[in-house]
This record gives C-alpha cells, sequence and structure tokens, in this order.
C-alpha cells in the first residue's frame, strides 16, 4: 500500500470530537470495566491503559483473546479519529505471544502506518510488566459520519 497522503500528527482533540460526534455509545468507551481514555506518546501514536478483572478472563485465569481483539480494535479504532478520520474494521490479526493476566495494568500502543484513500493500515501492541504480549495489525475503511 503506497502513503498517498502525509500522515499528519495526531489529535486528541480530534479524537474528542469524533468520539462524541458518532461514537458516544461504544462499549469500549463507555463500559464501566473498560472505560478507555487515550494520551499522545507523540504526534502518530496513541495509548491507553487497561486494569483487566477476574470476569474477563478465560481459562487458567487469563484475559480472554476475544476481549483482548475487542479493546486493541476499539483503540485502533480512536487512533484513526485522532487524525479526523471515522473508519470501521475491515481486517484485524492478532498474534498472541504472552497471557495476559488480571492484575497487573496492561498497556495498549497504537499507531498509524499508512493510508491510502479510504484504507488505513494500523498497528498495536498491547504490553503487561514491560512484555509485548498481543500484537496486532488492521485494515479500516474510511466511512462517513451519518448526520
Amino acid at each position: 500500500m503506497k502513503i498517498k497522503e502525509s500522515l499528519h500528527p495526531t489529535s486528541v482533540i480530534k479524537l474528542s470530537r469524533l468520539r462524541n460526534k458518532g461514537h458516544d455509545r461504544c462499549l469500549a468507551c463507555t463500559h464501566p470495566e473498560l472505560k478507555l481514555d487515550f494520551t499522545l506518546d507523540d504526534p502518530h501514536t496513541l495509548r491507553t491503559s487497561i486494569d483487566f478483572t477476574d470476569s474477563m478472563t478465560s481459562f487458567n485465569d487469563m484475559v480472554h483473546g476475544g476481549l483482548q481483539a475487542f479493546v486493541i480494535d476499539e483503540a485502533m479504532t480512536c487512533a484513526l479519529m485522532g487524525l479526523g478520520i471515522y473508519g470501521a474494521t475491515a481486517e484485524l490479526k492478532l498474534r498472541y505471544r504472552h497471557p495476559v493476566e488480571v492484575g497487573p495494568t496492561a498497556h495498549i500502543r497504537v499507531w498509524v502506518e499508512r493510508r491510502d484513500r479510504r484504507l488505513s493500515e494500523i498497528k498495536a501492541e498491547l504490553t503487561q510488566k514491560g512484555t509485548v504480549c498481543t500484537k496486532a495489525q488492521a485494515r479500516f475503511m474510511q466511512l462517513s459520519l451519518h448526520p
């Protein structure tokens, strides 16, 4: 995928505006146990943290992989909104490298790699205790918000 337009710096202000406009009922953003808040690591990277609870585990007290995918996908959506773009997941690939535990805070870092007209390539990492536990890459299609 070729970069057709430059990647403008991410803005928490743009993110907040789009979240309030067309994303205000999002489960990941509004659920009391999941509520994700974002900060900027640098002009192109968003990050958030989450404390997983016992109710979010699957077998062997590990955080459910589907829940990890859900919060990573949401963080990727918000990274796009930080660029002023509303998009939907077209493809999401995850690589689970280490179990995620209940207790230690998990950190998600997201960055937009490339944009080509209506498609964006986004990457993310979920870390815990300094270890990369889950890596993700996705393609998002740009969408318009309903009035």
